[in-house]
C-alpha cells in the first residue's frame, strides 16, 4: 500500500496540471494573514470551520490543500490541513442543499466525531460514512485524509439500509472494508491519468463496490422477515417520493394504497422517525434542492411549494424554517449567490461547483 506521501506526489504530479477534470485549491501561497479566511470561505460548500482553541492564536502556521478529482458521476479528494473544528449544521445544510453520501479514510492524523447518537473516533484504517444531508460535528488533528463523495441517487437503490448509513464507522479489519479503502488509494494513485471515458467506465463500478462493502458489514444477518420487511419499506419510500408533489399523500393513503394496517405502516417507519415526519422530511429536502438549483433561479417560491406537497406558502416557510433555521428566500438567496460567485483568479475553487453539481 503506498504511502500518503506518495499519493500526494502523484496527485500533484505534472500529468494533473494538464486535466481539465482535476481541481488543486490551496491557500498556502497566500499571506499567512488570509490563509484561513479563505480556507473557511472556500470550505463553507461543505462545513462550516472553526480553528480550535488551543490553534486559533496560530494563523501564521495554517495550511490547507484539497487535490479533487472528477471521476465520471462522482468525486474523489485529497484533503491536507491543520486541526480544526468541522460541522454540518441544519443551517449548513440549507444553505448547500447537498444531498450525497461521503466515504473517507484517513492516512494521517484523527478524527473524533459527534452526531445525534452519540461520538466516537475515527476508526484506525478503517472508513467513515457521512450522509450529507445530515447534521454532525467533529474535531480534528492536523491530517490527511481521501474523500469518496457520491450523488444519493447513484448508490441509494443499491444499499439495503440508506437510511441508515449516516456516521456509520467501518472496521478496516474487514475484507470489504480493505477492499474498498484500498480501491480509494488506487484512485487517488491514478485519478490523474484517466481519460474521460476510462472515468465514465469505472465510477459505477466504485459506486456498486462501495455499496457491497456498506451492505456487507451491516450489522447481523437479514433472514426472510427481515428481507421481507426492507423490501417494503423500500417499496413505501418509492412510492413516496413519487408523490411528495401530491397533498393527499398520508398516512392513510399509503396504508390504503399498499393494504397495509397504520400500525404495521407506523412499526416500519419507526427507525426513521414516524411516517408523517419521513414524508414532511423528504418533502423540505426536495423543496431545498429546486431552491438551489440555478435552473430554477426563476421559479417561484410558491409553485416549488406546492410542488413539494406543501398546501400553502405559511405551512411551508414555518416548515422549511424549523428544519433549515433559515427561510427558503434566504436559502435560495445563499444558494445562488455560491453557486453566481466570482472566483479569485489565484485560488483554483472548481471543487466547489463539482460538489454541487454532481449528479448520475
Amino acid at each position: 500500500m503506498s504511502t500518503g506521501t506518495e499519493i500526494a506526489d502523484d496527485m500533484q504530479g505534472g500529468a494533473i496540471a494538464d486535466t481539465f477534470l482535476h481541481s488543486r485549491f490551496s491557500v498556502d501561497h497566500l499571506p499567512q494573514q488570509q490563509r484561513f479566511s479563505v480556507w473557511r470561505e472556500s470550505i463553507a460548500c461543505i462545513f462550516e470551520v472553526e480553528r480550535p482553541v488551543h490553534r486559533s492564536s496560530e494563523p501564521d502556521e495554517f495550511h490547507a490543500t484539497i487535490d479533487a478529482h472528477m471521476i465520471g458521476s462522482l468525486m474523489l479528494a485529497r484533503t491536507v490541513t491543520r486541526a480544526q473544528i468541522w460541522k454540518r449544521s441544519p443551517l449548513t445544510i440549507g444553505r448547500d442543499g447537498m444531498d450525497h453520501f461521503m466515504i473517507q479514510l484517513y492516512d494521517s492524523g484523527t478524527q473524533r466525531y459527534r452526531w445525534k447518537n452519540g461520538e466516537a473516533d475515527m476508526p484506525a484504517n478503517g472508513l467513515l460514512v457521512y450522509d450529507l444531508s445530515r447534521e454532525m460535528q467533529a474535531e480534528t488533528t492536523d491530517f490527511s485524509n481521501i474523500s469518496l463523495i457520491l450523488p444519493r441517487p447513484m448508490i441509494e437503490d443499491f444499499l439495503h439500509t440508506p437510511d441508515d448509513q449516516h456516521m456509520r464507522a467501518l472496521d478496516g479489519r474487514e475484507p470489504l472494508v480493505a477492499l474498498l479503502r484500498d480501491h480509494m488509494l488506487a484512485l487517488a494513485r491514478h485519478a490523474a491519468r484517466l481519460d474521460f471515458q476510462q472515468a465514465t467506465a469505472i465510477a459505477p463500478m466504485t459506486a456498486q463496490l462501495a455499496a457491497a462493502c456498506l451492505n456487507g458489514t451491516w450489522q447481523g444477518t437479514p433472514g426472510e422477515t427481515q428481507f421481507l420487511e426492507r423490501s417494503l419499506l423500500i417499496s413505501l419510500r418509492r412510492d413516496i417520493e413519487a408523490r411528495l408533489a401530491d397533498p393527499a399523500l398520508s398516512p392513510a393513503s399509503l396504508c390504503e394504497h399498499h393494504g397495509l394496517s397504520r400500525t404495521r405502516l407506523y412499526e416500519l417507519f419507526a427507525p426513521l422517525g414516524g411516517v408523517s415526519a419521513y414524508i414532511r422530511e423528504r418533502r423540505l429536502r426536495a423543496a431545498l434542492l429546486a431552491l438551489v438549483d440555478p435552473q430554477a433561479a426563476d421559479r417561484p417560491i410558491s409553485a416549488i411549494a406546492r410542488a413539494s406537497g406543501f398546501r400553502s406558502d405559511s405551512d411551508f416557510s414555518r416548515a422549511f424554517q424549523r428544519r433549515f433555521g433559515l427561510s427558503p428566500r434566504a436559502a435560495r438567496h445563499h444558494g445562488l449567490e455560491r453557486h453566481n460567485q466570482l472566483q479569485p483568479a489565484q485560488v483554483d475553487r472548481r471543487y466547489e461547483y463539482w460538489l454541487r453539481e454532481l449528479a448520475p
